[in-house]
């Protein structure tokens, strides 16, 4: 009967020692997540925020101050005009002064060279998580750096990095979001105020998608399969045929995988052909 006591004490102990572990390890859990949250917060916490009522690009713009001084990452340039706004490769970005959001954002994310595309993703994804919090519908995203909405371009993003020693030393996106501007010289383009007919204060929108970037931010540090798969699920016109231009020569298909370096993949013909990022645009 001794023996069995002592038994018994020791396996009450045991179960003791498990149980004061396991909550031990919850609470470490639940500090590790509150500081968590409070990083995530700090992106655009009492970082430089430049306005200026016009410029060249933001892009530019905040390039230049980069070079100039020490920025903190969450640093950024809005505008209400530019003069010569700028897209992917070097397309132009059509917005009537003072209607739009016109800005850019410096980045340094602790990630490889391999996973910069990451940025893209999550940067997309913020956007159209913005745009259905102001209550729009049928968003998607469309390879490699605009955002439709029901068929038509409501923003575009402009990534460009810097490199060093094969590092990323920092990123800076610029964004163009049509908040209220009504006409527009490109056919295929929309804004919120055309989605929704509703006028919005450029700071409130603005105030929200960097609420979304910020949330989003932390989610390059997720396993790129999870993005991709996300990022599919929300592409514009994703395993659906398409007519698609490539160096001059137009050809259907279907885009059928997106890589991790940022290329698409599009089956033509019963055949996989992998293209660059931003070398097929669509018919």
């Amino acid at each position: 009967a001794f023996l069995s006591s002592i038994q018994f004490a020791m396996n009450l102990l045991s179960l003791s020692e498990f149980i004061f572990s396991f909550i031990f390890n919850i609470y470490c859990y639940c500090i590790l997540f509150d500081m968590y949250k409070k990083t995530a917060k700090s992106l655009f916490k009492d970082k430089t925020n430049i306005y200026v009522s016009e410029c060249l690009s933001t892009n530019d713009f905040l390039t230049q101050l980069s070079k100039k001084t020490n920025l903190n990452e969450g640093s950024s340039i809005i505008t209400d005009y530019q003069i010569s706004g700028k897209g992917q490769r070097n397309n132009s970005w059509e917005s009537n002064r003072g209607q739009n959001l016109l800005f850019s954002i410096l980045f340094k994310p602790q990630i490889p060279l391999k996973y910069l595309f990451k940025l893209h993703i999550v940067t997309s994804l913020a956007i159209k998580e913005t745009l259905k919090e102001v209550g729009l519908n049928n968003i998607m995203i469309k390879w490699p750096n605009d955002i439709y909405v029901n068929d038509k371009k409501i923003s575009g993003i402009l990534i460009e990095s810097q490199i060093f020693n094969k590092k990323i030393k920092q990123v800076i996106v610029g964004i163009g979001l049509n908040v209220n501007q009504i006409k527009f010289n490109e056919f295929n383009a929309t804004s919120i105020y055309k989605e929704t007919r509703k006028k919005y204060f450029l700071n409130d929108v603005f105030d929200l998608l960097k609420k979304s970037i910020e949330n989003r931010y932390h989610d390059i540090q997720i396993s790129m399969e999870e993005l991709i798969y996300e990022y599919q699920m929300n592409l514009y016109k994703f395993k659906t045929n398409q007519s698609f231009v490539h160096k001059g020569r137009s050809f259907n298909g279907r885009i059928v995988d997106v890589l991790h370096d940022g290329r698409i993949s599009i089956e033509v013909n019963g055949e996989n052909q992998k293209f660059d990022f931003g070398s097929v645009r669509f018919l």
